[in-house]
């Protein structure tokens, strides 16, 4: 369907006489009776006493935002019947009139992440001044850095002689090592789980416990001894994120991983193998770019500005460009603003590792630890497993590094002298020339009109007819990227054609475009037309 011709500018206020529709509100998801045992509200309320808060934030994935306003209730009612610690410890002689009541204790509800849900948000809680955040629903369990945090992971209701069924189905001898696992909603049935099974005859079961170690071989989980690890099959209940199916895809390369799906009651064997060959093909990619965006994707966890500083350290040894970008939570419109990135490297926690699970990414997007094996790996090395944390990633740096102390730096010196080689693609059969933009030697030509001696000049270098911005006597691979293929290049850019002569310098041919006059002023409610007058 074509669209009408504008016969004259479109009238951009609002109606005076519109309405807006009315909202429907979605019913809480789970009864009133029901609160106090799912968000363990009892517990909330003696954490907070036991510590004295007295302004608390909780914080809901957006699939519990419906049951905030009942658990804030239940929270506030608790307090507001319960007196404070200090009270009770001090004795009547000790209250005053200055010391801060339950009536004065605040809470505020969190609803909306400044990034994934599963982290601790201590950015919007820092808003409300809070002491403390109470985070509810699944957690990535990332160590925090500035407030102190209660996990509720709401635990969900699970058809216990269903699962026993679906397990015997699953493996009918009992004499299988299997590791009892779950999401953090359902781990407060794995002891029971474990009990049944040991009761019916299984004689090799491991029930996992939860810890706060992202690290740890299963994420946040108590597993069996490492070596003896690859020799269990997994049984987890409810469907894992892409990052921690990838995880456990990786640990049972020789066994089975089954997924135990509560709302179907049935077990099925993961396909998360098609996942995990996805994410090694990405290591080509890897090498083959020469320009790389590093996401901020958490401001909370700890530990992330070392990691920022390890990645940058890994990209620039092996002379990849790097630029550090933070857009708060990522979508494909955000990302494809930067046309100039090549490739972006997510440091977020381990669940929000694989962004582009649907690839509706311009761009791949990959983690810290995939691009340490990729370039200190190199070409055709065996990739043992897949890890989605930082330290793993930090030791896996560091186990590179001692590798090449051992070999007295022969590896970085071969680096050195074939850094001018193009580098084979292997997805597209292609040679890559610009896979190491930072290390390409160049002579410099100052552009006219410019000032070489000031730290912000912008040069020029000129090697096969082919032009390369530096800013502050550094190569820019985005500033080239921009001056080369952009399309719009200013005001007035659709009036006239622009061209570069062989030092960069802008030239105008043709008709100019309008001369740029002063606007209004002000704000929307009142544009400031001449001095002394407003136009509302």
């Amino acid at each position: 369907m074509t669209q009408p011709e504008l016969t004259a500018a479109p009238v951009l206020s609002s109606n005076p006489t519109y309405e807006p529709a009315a909202v429907a509100v979605e019913a809480p998801r789970h009864p009133a009776s029901d609160i106090p045992s799912v968000y363990e509200t009892d517990r909330t309320i003696d954490w907070i006493l036991s510590n004295n808060y007295s302004r608390i934030t909780l914080q809901f994935p957006d699939e519990l935002l419906r049951d905030s306003t009942s658990v804030e209730k239940v929270l506030q009612d608790g307090l507001n019947k319960t007196p404070k610690k200090s009270d009770l410890e001090a004795g009547f002689e000790s209250l005053n009139v200055s010391s801060a009541t339950n009536s004065e204790r605040k809470i505020y509800i969190l609803a909306d992440t400044s990034y994934g849900s599963c982290c601790v948000d201590e950015i919007a809680a820092e808003h409300a001044d809070a002491d403390c955040i109470v985070h509810y629903g699944r957690a990535c369990l990332s160590p925090t850095t500035r407030l102190p945090v209660l996990h509720i992971f709401t635990t969900l209701p699970l058809e216990l002689q269903s699962l026993i069924s679906s397990f015997l189905e699953t493996f009918p001898d009992k004499s299988t090592p299997v590791i009892l696992t779950s999401s953090l909603p359902y781990s407060s049935h794995i002891p029971a789980v474990h009990k049944s099974l040991s009761e019916i005859g299984y004689t090799d079961l491991f029930a996992t416990e939860v810890l706060h170690n992202p690290s740890s071989p299963i994420p946040n989980r108590k597993c069996p001894a490492p070596e003896l690890l690859s020799t269990y099959h997994i049984f987890h209940i409810d469907q894992p994120l892409t990052s921690l199916i990838i995880t456990l895809s990786a640990l049972t390369s020789s066994t089975s991983l089954r997924i135990y799906d509560p709302k179907s009651n049935t077990a099925e064997e993961s396909s998360a193998s098609i996942q995990l060959r996805r994410r090694y093909a990405l290591l080509s990619h890897i090498r083959a770019s020469g320009v790389f965006g590093i996401l901020i994707n958490t401001l909370s966890s700890n530990n992330y500005l070392s990691t920022i500083k390890t990645l940058q350290a890994v990209l620039a040894k092996h002379y990849k460009k790097s630029y550090l970008v933070t857009v708060g939570k990522l979508n494909p419109a955000k990302l494809a603003n930067f046309a100039e990135i090549e490739l972006w490297v997510v440091v977020g926690c381990w669940e929000s590792a694989v962004v582009d699970e649907k690839r509706e990414m311009w761009r791949p997007v990959v983690t810290p630890w995939e691009v340490s094996v990729a370039l200190n790996g190199g070409e055709g090395v065996w990739v043992d497993g897949w890890r989605g944390d930082w330290e793993t990633f930090t030791k896996k740096v560091e186990e590179y590094e001692a590798k090449e102390d051992e070999n007295g730096g022969e590896e970085a010196g071969s680096d050195d002298e074939d850094s001018d080689e193009p580098i084979f693609d292997f997805r597209t059969g292609r040679y890559i020339s610009s896979a190491k933009p930072m290390k390409k030697k160049r002579t410099t030509l100052t552009a006219s009109g410019g000032d070489s001696n000031s730290s912000t000049a912008l040069t020029t270098t000129e090697k096969e007819k082919s032009l390369t911005v530096m800013i502050n006597n550094q190569i820019s691979p985005a500033a080239e990227y921009l001056q080369q293929k952009r399309t719009w290049t200013g005001l007035g850019s659709d009036f006239a054609e622009v061209e570069y002569d062989k030092d960069g310098n802008e030239v105008w041919r043709g008709d100019e475009g309008a001369l740029v006059e002063e606007g209004l002023k002000g704000i929307a409610r009142g544009y400031i037309v001449n001095e002394g007058d407003k136009k509302a």
